[in-house]
């Protein structure tokens, strides 16, 4: 009897990603994590630590994409004032 393997494979969280080099840069291509990036925004799906890699990259610029993505900030109601900042 050969040996079998009960557990269930892990289950990673991924995370989308629209991914380029950063055009302040003045670089035209770069690799990171395995990826091959460019100019052009490429769309790359990959774990939790590989997209708080990808972020904190300063030669590329990365936003999240779909569920991943931050809500957009509402805007204020028309009429209401802002709130001020304590001092």
């Amino acid at each position: 009897m050969g040996f079998v393997n009960n557990r269930k494979p892990r289950e990673f969280s991924m995370s989308k990603l629209k991914v380029r080099v950063n055009p302040k840069s003045g670089a035209t291509r770069f690799y990171r994590c395995g990826f091959h990036f460019t100019d052009a925004w490429q769309e790359v799906a990959v774990d939790a630590a590989t997209a708080r890699r990808l972020t904190a990259e300063q030669m590329l610029a990365a936003q999240a994409v779909g569920d991943n993505a931050p809500a957009a900030p509402t805007p204020d109601a028309p009429g209401k004032p802002k709130a001020r900042a304590k001092k």
